[in-house]
């Protein structure tokens, strides 16, 4: 059994976007996080730039824009996408 198995997405909040819901999802599989609301390490902000840049996000926010979450990084993404 793999060591995530049985473990769940967190909720999204209420009126988020398909767009975020997906970006939560993606994010807490990819960092095998369950709480999107604690502070990330160095390592993990580079996997979530990482991961960002690869679909066209350049996620090189200034360090005092720079989110310390996933729900930040979230929240980040959602602000600076068109329609926003």
């Amino acid at each position: 059994m793999s060591p995530d198995a049985g473990r769940t997405a967190p909720p999204s909040p209420a009126g988020a976007t398909p767009g975020e819901r997906r970006l939560r999802e993606e994010l807490t599989a990819l960092l095998q996080e369950s709480d999107p609301h604690r502070p990330l390490d160095s390592l993990e902000t580079v996997v979530v730039r990482t991961h960002l840049n690869q679909y066209g996000v350049v996620a090189d926010p200034s360090a005092a824009d720079r989110p310390t979450t996933i729900e930040g990084w979230v929240t980040w993404v959602a602000e600076r996408s068109p329609g926003s």
